[in-house]
């Protein structure tokens, strides 16, 4: 083999170095265009993840606030629910004594008005022995001093009960009178006033205004002897 043929061998194998050269170098380029995109995905992802922790974060940040407050708001209405049943029981205890009360108010007022009609049947009884009486001695009485007999009766007999009080106390202020009024004036109380005045006015003696709650006599049935 000649210089020249040996030299232009050596061309050939420095030429394929180069090629091979370049290509190992473009495959290396391609691998680090590879690595960067690979990299760049990787922070992509690590950026991803990194806001998704934040945003579990919150959440459970939010979650755990929303428990405490649930747990106060269980306490609170734990508080209120053992409130409300002592007032419900205090309520019930109320009732009970509230119905008692009234029953027995009730028992007192028919008892009173049980002594009322004995002792009315005790004055009429007085009254045809008065009466009685005036006829047997023939002696002209005036009927006014009958009167007076009978409402002196009156006056010591049932003064004491709420239906004769009630009409004495009309009598002298001779106007409407509030039935809180009478309760204040007459120390009698609040229930068997009400009671009274129903029954006075049923049988026409008063009349009674449920807005106003004013009692006032509808006639004059007291005529004082002087």
């Amino acid at each position: 083999m000649t210089d020249r043929e040996k030299m232009l061998e050596l061309l050939d194998e420095f030429k394929d170095s180069i090629v091979k050269l370049m290509d190992e170098r473009e495959s290396l380029s391609s691998e680090a265009d590879e690595i960067k995109t690979a990299r760049k995905e990787a922070e992509e992802r690590a950026l991803a993840l990194e806001e998704q922790i934040k945003e579990l974060t919150t959440k459970l940040e939010k979650a755990e606030k929303d428990r405490d407050k649930a747990k106060a708001d269980l306490a609170t209405v734990k508080e209120e629910i053992g409130e409300l049943s002592a007032k419900a029981e205090e309520a019930e205890a109320s009732k009970s004594e509230a119905e008692e009360t009234l029953r027995r108010e009730r028992d007192e007022l028919r008892k009173e008005m049980d002594e009322i009609n004995e002792q009315l049947s005790r004055v009429s009884e007085l009254y045809r022995e008065a009466s009685a009486e005036k006829e047997a001695l023939q002696e002209k009485v005036d009927v006014s001093d009958l009167l007076a007999i009978y409402i002196t009766l009156i006056e010591t007999v049932f003064y004491g009960k709420p239906h004769a009080r009630i009409l004495y106390t009309l009598h002298d202020v001779k106007t409407s009178i509030t039935r809180k009024n009478i309760t204040s004036s007459t120390g009698i109380q609040p229930a068997a006033v009400l009671k009274a005045v129903h029954d006075l006015a049923a049988a026409d003696l008063v009349s009674y205004d449920e807005n106003t709650q004013e009692v006032e006599l509808t006639r004059d049935i007291l005529r004082r002897a002087k």
